[in-house]
């Protein structure tokens, strides 16, 4: 997420889930279009882009909504928020008939998770001493005799693979246990975190390293897979929103603040419910009803940063001018938006819905059709649009006396990136079609040339945002030109001529070493995105049939879902870091795709091929795949990624490797080839799907 300022970034971003943040940039890469331009870098002549608002705008919007709570005062946050969500109405939990009854019998069911491949947590007991809890330690019933006093510092650390144990002054306090252990307060006022250099972030939305909880314990659970552990919250639900930070501290309209609050109950309830799919064990606070995938992933129901919520605990509540957000958060007890319209299991959990929100819509939310997909040509997104994510006016948002600072903004796009975005020689022309109403999105016109041919196409949704780096998808004016007033000129059909070229159309293929395999369309189309720059092996030839080593299979996976930021250094002890590739490893292990290969020390081993049992886990991490029944393959009982090849199987993105019996050849490499089919399966599988379901 880049942002003009770090805590502004943080606090008015939008709130979407990992995979929905995805499928946004899937979106692009479907069309075989190359990520997108990075801030500042534009040079030479180009399209000056005029617009308003800021994020993907679907749902409410952060400044809409505080508008609302300005113009209306007396108005109850919940009916500001319901406005953003067309047919809900709000409700109380307690009236809602829901899976189960864990969010009103347990103490602690939300599991937020604070970190992960951490391997040293350093903590301080605050006002009282903590009591520690350690597995297979041999010290008898927890909790164990030692206890941390106030200000203390202590450390809960790897050993070795399944070996943990806490430390003071760098002495093992006790016996070394299993990596399974939790920290609570009953008799302190809570716990503050810190973490060091060089190690995995922990409360990734801070601005500084220490972080403090007041409610809720701690839950320290190991990873079997590779390396590290998972630091997570357990806390009920009106104390963790307590510390939720996703408005601005000095909006002091109870308005805003409680729409704030209905808006991220019902998010946290909605993901809850999703994610709470298996039976508890008999002491229910022990481990969460969540899938072994989830387990792999995070542990937890929910992440503390914009991958669900912003959530930053005591410090949300100590801040001087944090008193309208608590307030907020109370008015709202228990309140969360519903939906029970035409199909509405099928949009909700429970009747919950799932309630997206940004920072800014510039006037008109969108669905989330062009929210999160593109349109090319006139042909939409293959999507449903969710009832109560329809598009709806905000005049707030834009209104003047409101102050918002992303009412109007502009940015200069260059023509040579624009064309290398497109695939094209030369684009000579930028106009804007339609603007952004409640029947059309945003609708851009570009013209240029291709091959000496003139070529054309017409572009709506989410590549107008993620595609030019703009600050949202709603556009005013290009180069200070607006659209005719009364008819908006006809956006061209697609294959008449070569004047209409569609840019998601595989080019004519690009290695010549591919011709005519099975997996050549699959190395076209990553080909064509720009995502198999740098790694071929020749001139025009991508040695489809070699295996895939592991940075290589880091570069792909990182152009298809995320970025990668200059200097970023390298966790990993046998990484060169002046190897231009070093920076999508680093990306890969900071999105939690990749823990390393071994420990000690921390190793990735780059040149080492992909193994096909590694590449399960990697896809399912990558791409949040849900957990599955066994998909019968007779070779992968008791591996280490069996549940993972389970998952890639049921969601289609493996058939395995012979069928007489069904096998998957977990110890094979992985080829070059397949490797570009699977991504290119899992693309597919992520643009199949509604955002969210």
């Amino acid at each position: 997420m880049a942002g003009h300022g770090r805590v502004v970034r943080l606090l008015m971003l939008r709130s979407c889930t990992r995979r929905v943040l995805r499928r946004m940039l899937f979106a692009v890469m479907l069309v075989g279009l190359v990520p997108a331009l990075a801030a500042g870098a534009q040079s030479g002549d180009g399209f000056v882009f005029e617009g308003a608002g800021w994020g993907h705008g679907v749902g409410m919007s952060h400044w809409g909504s505080y508008g609302q709570a300005l113009a209306h005062p007396d108005k109850p946050g919940e009916e500001i928020a319901a406005h953003y969500f067309p047919g809900t109405e709000p409700a109380s939990l307690a009236d809602l008939s829901l899976p189960n009854d864990l969010l009103h019998t347990l103490d602690r069911p939300l599991w937020v998770n604070l970190g992960s491949q951490i391997t040293l947590l350093e903590f301080t007991a605050v006002g009282g001493p903590l009591e520690l809890c350690l597995d297979g330690d041999g010290e008898g019933p927890c909790p164990k005799p030692q206890r941390p006093q106030a200000g203390e510092r202590w450390e809960f650390r790897r050993i070795a693979r399944g070996e943990c144990g806490f430390f003071q002054g760098g002495v093992l306090q006790g016996t070394a246990g299993d990596c399974r252990a939790s920290i609570s307060w009953p008799d302190a006022d809570g716990v503050r975190l810190r973490h060091g250099e060089a190690r995995g972030k922990l409360c990734e939305s801070r601005t500084n390293e220490v972080c403090e909880y007041r409610h809720g314990e701690l839950k320290i659970r190991d990873d079997p897979v590779e390396v590290g552990f998972h630091v997570v919250l357990t806390i009920g639900m009106e104390d963790y929103l307590r510390g939720v930070a996703e408005v601005l501290d000095h909006w002091s309209a109870p308005g805003v603040n409680e729409a704030q609050a209905v808006a991220a109950r019902t998010y946290a309830a909605y993901k809850f419910f999703e994610r709470e799919t298996g039976p508890r064990p008999a002491d229910p606070d022990q481990d969460p009803g969540i899938s072994a995938s989830r387990k792999d992933i995070c542990w937890c129901h929910l992440f503390d940063s914009w991958r669900d919520i912003n959530y930053i605990g005591w410090a949300k509540e100590t801040r001087s001018n944090g008193g309208p957000w608590l307030a907020g958060v109370e008015e709202t007890r228990g309140r969360v938006l519903t939906y029970f319209g035409d199909e509405w299991e099928k949009f909700t959990t429970a009747g919950i819905i799932q309630s997206f929100f940004s920072a800014s819509s510039g006037g008109f939310t969108r669905s989330n059709v062009y929210g999160f997909f593109t349109e090319w040509n006139g042909n939409p997104p293959s999507q449903r649009e969710w009832p109560y994510l329809a598009p709806v006016a905000d005049p707030w948002d834009i209104d003047p006396a409101v102050g918002n600072p992303n009412a109007s903004w502009e940015r200069r796009v260059s023509a040579s990136d624009l064309a290398r975005l497109l695939g094209w020689d030369e684009v000579t022309e930028a106009v804007l079609v339609a603007t952004e109403s409640l029947s059309s999105p945003t609708r851009v016109m570009f013209r240029g040339v291709r091959g000496g041919n003139a070529v054309s196409t017409t572009v709506a949704g989410v590549w107008i945002r993620t595609g030019l780096g703009l600050k949202s998808s709603v556009i005013t004016a290009i180069d200070g030109v607006a659209p005719p007033p009364v008819e908006e000129p006809e956006a061209p059909a697609p294959g008449n001529g070569a004047g209409d070229e569609d840019p998601g159309a595989s080019p004519d293929p690009d290695f010549f070493d591919d011709d005519g395999g099975v997996h050549e369309a699959a190395i076209n189309r990553l080909a064509a995105a720009g995502v198999l720059d740098g790694t071929e092996c020749g001139e025009r030839r991508i040695c489809h049939r070699s295996p895939v080593s592991r940075w290589v299979m880091a570069v792909w996976v990182v152009r298809v879902l995320d970025e990668v930021s200059s200097d970023a250094g390298s966790r990993f002890a046998d990484m060169d870091a002046d190897a231009w590739w070093a920076s999508y490893v680093e990306r890969l292990a900071e999105l939690e795709v990749t823990r390393g290969c071994d420990t000690d020390p921390l190793r990735y081993c780059p040149e080492d091929p992909v193994k096909r049992s590694q590449m399960a886990s990697f896809l399912v991490r990558a791409f949040d795949l849900d957990a599955a029944e066994p998909a019968g393959f007779a070779d992968t009982a008791g591996n280490t990624h069996e549940d993972n090849i389970d998952a890639l199987a049921a969601a289609e993105i493996t058939v395995g490797c012979d069928t007489d019996p069904l096998r998957y050849c977990p110890n094979d490499p992985v080829t070059r080839a397949q490797m570009a089919t699977f991504l290119v399966r899992a693309l597919d599988l992520e643009a199949r799907s509604t955002a969210g379901a």
